[in-house]
């Protein structure tokens, strides 16, 4: 099933969305060290461009990066492969409907994510209950 996305599945926006992520890294992810062992979800996980700065960055735990898109995942599966982290995995889907579930975590990432669901209240109405 194919979603709508703002911005497009092009070649030239994943390369944008790459650009954009090496040049706020450190002002979005100066802070973002986590404890080792921490297993991390990371919501609407696009391309994998914050993702290759968050696994490069804590090596020593384990990201859940989850997107509604399969085309978006197949770009962001191939960079983090390339990059060698081994530290992800990556599920196809929808991360507020009910029913969907990756058990519990340590900590969340929401990176340009929310924008563009309808209703973010409903996605976190929905982890609390994870």
């Amino acid at each position: 099933m194919a979603h709508s996305y703002v911005h497009g599945y092009s070649d030239p926006e994943t390369q944008r969305l790459f650009d954009q992520a090496d040049t706020l890294t450190n002002l979005l992810h100066y802070d973002s060290f986590f404890p080792s062992g921490s297993r991390i979800f990371e919501a609407g996980c696009g391309t994998g461009a914050q993702t290759c700065i968050l696994a490069r960055q804590n090596p020593d735990c384990a990201f859940v990066s989850v997107d509604i898109s399969g085309e978006s995942l197949a770009v962001a599966k191939k960079r983090v492969a390339d990059a060698g982290y081994t530290n992800v995995t990556f599920h196809q889907a929808d991360i507020v409907s009910a029913g969907t579930s990756f058990g519990l975590f340590d900590h969340a990432i929401f990176c340009f994510v929310l924008e563009h669901l309808k209703d973010p209240k409903k996605l976190f109405s929905q982890l609390c209950r994870w």
